[in-house]
């Protein structure tokens, strides 16, 4: 017996080291790479308060390096990779990731969820007034040349924009066809090209009082192209939602606007320590009122609600799900 006893007291000691090394790990400094879109983008803004926040309650020395790519699309692939612990992603593209399907070849089976419904994002197509054009569908019928633009290959903007013109029966080279342009660019160049004209239609996924939408809807004689319900419904079948844009989100949009929609999420890896996920997943959802002063998209985050399937599109990570349970929110 008394091996066995010596074998316990060697077994509970081990234990003892092995929890204060994780306590101890907790409280290691880390840096975070988080990836989010580019500067100009309500992402960037979103990932910057969220940046100092998580300065504050991280341990101290941390330190979040706030990264100004590569958007819905890339992200997943960037934080699957664990090249950026931290990124924000969407719903939609969050099932595509971890089914394989769509904008990814392979599933990423690694990724997991953290902070859901931050925000609900609309697929917008914004044609200057001088085109004359009602829908997408009047470019194919009356053979319009635009000039389009939309944001880096990668972005789910740029993607939503393919599947939104394919809806219409329409590609880029469709558009070439017809004597126009497809332009890939990051929002200092829609925005100037919008003004002085070098684009004339935009296709990007958008928050309301989106900083670059709003000074384009500000400054530049343009109009919100509504989706009719067929593409609506056609869209559906990738995983977007019907949504309507209010009336008035933005100057010289005067009516409500029937679009397709989804939320902003923020994702890790399986890897990230659980206490790390946990600090991380704490602090967002106890800080709401920061966020909506850091960007007012985030004004209709619902904390309580972050954690259900339909607001993230990925299993949680286990240091996420304490959070959640610890408030009480999920059972």
């Amino acid at each position: 017996m008394r091996p066995l006893r010596i074998w316990t007291a060697v077994m509970a000691l081990l234990s003892v080291l092995g929890a204060g090394a994780l306590i101890a790990s907790a409280q290691q400094p880390v840096n975070l790479a988080f990836s989010t879109l580019g500067q100009g983008t309500a992402w960037y803004v979103y990932g910057a308060t969220m940046a100092n926040l998580l300065r504050q309650t991280l341990p101290a020395g941390s330190n979040v390096d706030v990264k100004p790519f590569s958007g819905g699309v890339g992200n997943a692939k960037l934080v699957a990779k664990n090249e950026t612990p931290l990124g924000l992603s969407f719903t939609v593209t969050n099932r595509w990731a971890a089914e394989g399907k769509e904008a990814y070849d392979t599933k990423l089976e690694n990724l997991r969820g953290l902070v859901g419904g931050l925000d609900t994002y609309y697929l917008v197509a914004i044609a200057a007034k001088k085109l004359d054009i009602n829908s997408l569908a009047d470019i194919k019928a009356r053979k319009v040349p635009v000039k389009l633009y939309t944001l880096p290959v990668g972005s789910l903007g740029e993607l939503g924009a393919r599947q939104l013109l394919r809806e219409y029966g329409l590609g880029y080279a469709d558009l070439k066809s017809l004597g126009g342009s497809a332009t890939h660019v990051g929002y200092k160049v829609i925005v100037d090209g919008m003004k002085d004209g070098h684009g004339d239609l935009l296709i990007a996924v958008i928050t309301p009082k989106h900083p670059s939408i709003t000074e384009i809807s500000t400054f530049s004689e343009v109009k919100f192209l509504p989706v009719d319900a067929e593409r609506v419904k056609g869209l559906g079948t990738l995983g977007y939602t019907p949504q309507t844009l209010r009336a008035e989100t933005f100057k010289r949009q005067t009516q409500p606007v029937a679009t397709v929609g989804f939320p902003t999420v923020l994702i890790t890896n399986k890897d990230l320590p659980e206490p790390i996920a946990y600090t991380v997943t704490r602090t967002i959802i106890e800080n709401k009122d920061a966020l909506v002063r850091g960007h007012a998209g985030l004004t209709e985050f619902d904390p309580k609600t972050a954690w259900t399937p339909e607001n993230v599109g990925l299993p949680l990570h286990p240091g996420a799900e304490r959070a959640y349970r610890e408030k009480g929110w999920m059972k």
